[in-house]
């Protein structure tokens, strides 16, 4: 099966992380931000127009737009270009209250990104809203912006850093530029109109594996999206990228008839540590392509662990002439290939053997039905 990823390079405002960058605009019709024309829902309103895709909101639920590109990636940047249409000093917005039919007055409504938002739908954010602190005087009124960077877990939602804003920023409803730059253990929030500043760092430990990014916007905004940039660090885990994931698998190999396809658990090896060293005790799905067969990781990785996530390409088997052997090339623990003089064979159907002998060495698997028993 063939991978597809819509690529290009851009020169965005303040970027220093060397890496290849993805962008959602209206030049690609918003890409994974926008996959349904129209969608309404909940409440919810999301349009292209113009220039910008716009998202209301007149639910009384915080939405998020995730976007369908995974990100795994240890360290990313992902960067907004985005405006809260309902921002006016002195703008109250309604929204329907879904328990008693009545009506809600907000005076403050909020938007912001969305970052490390994982599979279990867990997720962190740079929320922001404005207010002013008089808004009835005008000798003593400043209005702010309020920067807040939260934590969702399991429902429950922790403020972890905030600070407030007078300057450089806009505080109406005009464009702002919103970045994050993610790796292990932190998070960098920079904004502005027209230079980012960098306003708060946070310790902010990052979900190994994918995790996905977008833009947020609560109950009453109506968010206006220029354009997205997600920046990734690492090209080899890119490269390693597919479109599976575990439930695409699980619902594709119910369907499969071909004996080979499935899932295959580390079984053992033989191998000399000085010259070849094993990565993990690995999960491997392995699944027909044009030329022969993906070997697709599900689990094990013990050494650069949180390179890794279910989905990714670990190998590829292409057949020979002789039946149940195929060249093998194989991507090591550290996302570099290993193609020098290696095979595969499979053995009864069922096991399934990845020989190195430059490195004097070979490791099994045998085929499972149940990856997770």
């Amino acid at each position: 099966m063939r991978r597809f990823l819509f690529l290009i390079l851009i020169i965005v405002m303040g970027l220093e992380l060397s890496g290849k960058s993805y962008y959602n605009t209206v030049g690609n019709g918003f890409g994974g931000l926008y996959p349904y024309p129209g969608m309404r829902m909940q409440g919810r309103y999301k349009a292209i127009d113009g220039d910008y895709l716009v998202e209301e909101n007149a639910s009384m639920a915080t939405a998020l737009t995730i976007d369908t590109m995974r990100v795994t990636s240890t360290a990313y940047r992902y960067q907004l270009r985005l405006a809260n249409q309902h921002n006016k000093q002195g703008k109250t917005m309604s929204v329907k209250n879904p328990m008693t039919g009545g009506k809600t007055t907000i005076t403050s409504t909020q938007w912001g990104l969305v970052f490390n938002f994982d599979e279990n739908g867990d997720y962190c954010a740079v929320v922001l809203s404005c207010d002013n602190s008089a808004p009835y005087d005008d000798i003593t009124d400043r209005r702010m912006m309020q920067v807040t960077v939260i934590q969702e877990r399991g429902g429950e939602i922790k403020e972890l850093a905030e600070t407030r804003l007078d300057k450089g920023v806009s505080l109406e409803d005009d464009m702002n530029t919103l970045c994050v730059d993610v790796d292990e253990q932190h998070v960098t929030v920079s904004i502005g109109k027209n230079e980012l500043q960098q306003v708060l760092e946070v310790p902010v430990k990052r979900t190994a594996g994918m995790v996905k990014v977008g833009y947020l916007v609560g109950p009453g905004a109506s968010v206006a999206v220029e354009r997205a940039v997600l920046t990734i660090e690492n090209e080899k885990q890119v490269a390693a990228a597919t479109p599976w994931t575990p439930a695409a698998l699980d619902e594709y190999f119910a369907q499969s008839t071909d004996p080979i396809e499935g899932y295959w658990r580390y079984l053992d090896r033989d191998m000399q540590d000085d010259w070849l060293r094993l990565g993990g005790r690995y999960t491997l799905a392995v699944v027909h392509s044009d030329d022969g067969y993906d070997l697709i990781y599900i689990d094990g990785a013990q050494v650069k662990k949180t390179m890794w996530a279910p989905g990714m390409l670990k190998g590829h088997m292409t057949p020979t002439l002789f039946t149940g052997n195929y060249d093998l090339s194989w991507i090591d623990a550290t996302m570099e290939p290993i193609d020098k003089d290696t095979y595969a064979t499979i053995e009864n159907g069922v096991i399934l053997t990845l020989y190195f002998p430059t490195y004097k060495s070979q490791v099994r698997f045998a085929k499972t039905i149940n990856p997770d028993d």
